[in-house]
């Protein structure tokens, strides 16, 4: 296979510091992940000289001088830009549907040379890759040459991706798997002027005698909304509060149940002591709400997960089994919602479109669709 890797590809040094921040800092709301990484690992004034496949960082191809493509790389890839990506999707898409596609012409042969170059990287890290996800525009056209160059190199079709090894010419990976592939996550938006007091405000159902009630939210005073009370307060809303370093103990077992029913493997035996650190970070940065119940135990959580400046994507948003099924995760979430919110008036989130009860609670609350996300779960 024609090694487009070192035809095409490089790694970012700071002479690209403006063309990078043009691309992630002009659409902030989707590349919050990307921001994330470069705030807090700048650009190298050099590019290292090691193989590409081992370098974990923004790597990119040019076209007449200007950036075209931009994929950060690492356990957890993200393609930032692809060129010619747009077209492609929207083909897909107008295939999937029986519309009239775009011209095909217009994936030149440059950026079919960047897309076959990306891909080949990818396939090359192998099984350090833990996932791919962002904009579908990206992920989809990239993820799809990723299969078929593999299939091409294995002379057939395989229903499990296999990756090939940088030190293998035609060799495949066997530890590295698809676990899941999710096409289709809507990418949804809290504007700042949306009041969620009226969701959190109302009376929770009854709950069965044998569940303890969670605890209550102080009592309003005389003509005091709630609204007003959460601004008064600051660190609570309805039933939710933010974490503490004392909520840590409860906290972990609740963040791993989430990370294990959303993704399929448990955190802590993967990644061992590196999961609690991330907990203590969101919990020091009051970026972990809850819900606990009267013995203490975490029974609702949502973390301002990725954050910069005014704005925040929330993740790990998860409701104890014991409380599912009684209206809870409505007045939960939105409470949630609203302490995160105080600090981060930009929120945003992407859900998996099978979850159809999720987007249902989410739009009724106030959450609109401003675009759409792809992820691929590889297994290790």
């Amino acid at each position: 296979m024609r090694n487009r890797v070192k035809e095409h590809v490089f790694a970012l040094d700071t002479r690209w510091c403006d063309e990078l921040e043009e691309v992630l800092f002009s659409d902030p709301v989707p590349n919050l992940y990307s921001i994330e990484h470069y705030l807090a690992c700048p650009l190298p004034v050099r590019a290292p000289r090691i193989p590409m496949h081992y370098y974990q960082g923004f790597v990119g191809c040019e076209r007449d001088g200007q950036l075209c493509c931009v994929l950060l790389l690492g356990s957890n890839v993200v393609p930032v830009r692809l060129c010619g990506a747009a077209v492609e999707h929207a083909e897909h898409d107008a295939d999937s549907h029986g519309a009239e596609s775009p011209d095909a012409s217009s994936l030149d042969a440059t950026a079919l040379a960047h897309r076959d170059a990306l891909a080949q990287l990818l396939l090359q890290v192998g099984s350090r890759l833990d996932s791919m996800f962002g904009e579908s525009a990206f992920v989809m056209p990239l993820w799809t040459r990723m299969q078929e160059l593999c299939e091409q190199s294995r002379g057939g079709k395989s229903p499990l991706l296999q990756m090939q090894q940088p030190s293998l010419r035609d060799g495949c990976d066997h530890r590295a798997r698809v676990l899941s592939e999710r096409p289709n996550q809507p990418l949804l938006y809290l504007p700042p002027e949306k009041d969620l007091a009226r969701f959190y405000e109302a009376e929770l159902p009854e709950l069965p005698a044998h569940l303890p009630e969670p605890i209550k939210p102080r009592p309003l005073k005389p003509g005091e909304s709630p609204a007003a009370a959460f601004q008064l307060s600051g660190e609570t809303a309805g039933y939710a509060r933010l974490a503490t370093s004392a909520d840590l103990e409860e906290l972990l077992p609740a963040a791993a149940a989430m990370f294990t029913e959303e993704v399929g493997f448990d955190p802590i035996a993967r990644y061992g002591e590196g999961y609690a650190a991330r907990l203590r970070t969101l919990i020091a940065g009051q970026r972990s709400a809850i819900v606990t119940d009267v013995n203490g135990r975490v029974i609702f959580k949502a973390d301002a997960g990725i954050v910069n400046l005014d704005a925040a994507q929330v993740q790990g948003v998860w409701l104890h089994p014991d409380y599912r099924g009684y209206g809870l995760a409505k007045p939960f979430f939105t409470a949630a919602a609203q302490i995160l919110q105080h600090r981060y008036p930009h929120l945003s989130l992407y859900v998996n479109d099978y979850n159809a009860r999720a987007l249902a609670m989410y739009r009724g609350t106030g959450w609109e669709q401003i675009g759409q996300f792809s992820t691929i779960i590889f297994e290790r």
